[in-house]
C-alpha cells in the first residue's frame, strides 16, 4: 500500500484561505455521486492540513465514513483565482484532543457561538491553482479586483432590491441535511 505525499502550503495558499473564509467541500455518496456542501470555517491546521467545524454536516459526515476521500475548492471572490485541495479527511468527536484545539482556534477561551458537532480535517494530498479565465481579458489581478469590486457592489444593490420586494429568507435552523 502506497501513501500519497503530503503538500506544503504555500503563503498564497494561506492568503487565498484566510480571504475567502468559504470553501466548498465534495465528498462521495455511498452510491459513487458527488456531494458539494459549502463550509464558512475553512482554516489551516498546519502547513499540510486544513480543517473546519461540522456546524450543520450531516450527510458530509456520513460520506466520510465510507469513503474519506474530500476536496475544497476554495475561491478569492474579487481575485477569481484560488486552489483544489485533494485528500483523506478525518473526522473528529467531541471529546477528542484535535476537537479541543479546534475549538480553542476558532472560539478562543470563550464559549462556542454556535454548535459543532465535528471538526474534519483534509491530510492534503494534492493541490492544484483555480484560475477564471477572466484573467484572459484583464492587465492582471489588481484591474480584475477593481473591476469585480464594482460588480459585486452592482449585484449586491439588485440583491437587496430582490429581498427588499420579495422579503427575507427566514431559516428553519433544524434543516441540517447537508
Amino acid at each position: 500500500m502506497t501513501h500519497a505525499t503530503a503538500v506544503t502550503l504555500t503563503e498564497d495558499m494561506r492568503a487565498v484561505i484566510q480571504s475567502a473564509s468559504l470553501c466548498f467541500v465534495a465528498t462521495v455518496t455511498p452510491d459513487g455521486r458527488a456531494n458539494l456542501s459549502p463550509k464558512g470555517t475553512i482554516r489551516v491546521w498546519d502547513d499540510q492540513r486544513l480543517y473546519f467545524l461540522d456546524i450543520a454536516s450531516p450527510r458530509t459526515r456520513e460520506n466520510l465514513g465510507r469513503n474519506p476521500s474530500m476536496e475544497m475548492n476554495v475561491v478569492d471572490l474579487l481575485s477569481r483565482r484560488g486552489y483544489r485541495f485533494a485528500g483523506r479527511a478525518s473526522v473528529h468527536e467531541p471529546g477528542s484532543d484535535i476537537f479541543a484545539d479546534a475549538m480553542q482556534r476558532v472560539f478562543g477561551d470563550g464559549p462556542a457561538t454556535y454548535p459543532v458537532a465535528t471538526v474534519i480535517v483534509l491530510e492534503i494530498t494534492h493541490a492544484a491553482p483555480l484560475l477564471s479565465p477572466a484573467y484572459w481579458t484583464t492587465s492582471g489581478e489588481r484591474e480584475l479586483r477593481d473591476r469585480w469590486r464594482a460588480r459585486r457592489a452592482a449585484l449586491d444593490l439588485q440583491f437587496d432590491e430582490h429581498v427588499a420586494r420579495v422579503g427575507a429568507v427566514t431559516v428553519d435552523h433544524h434543516d441540517t441535511q447537508r
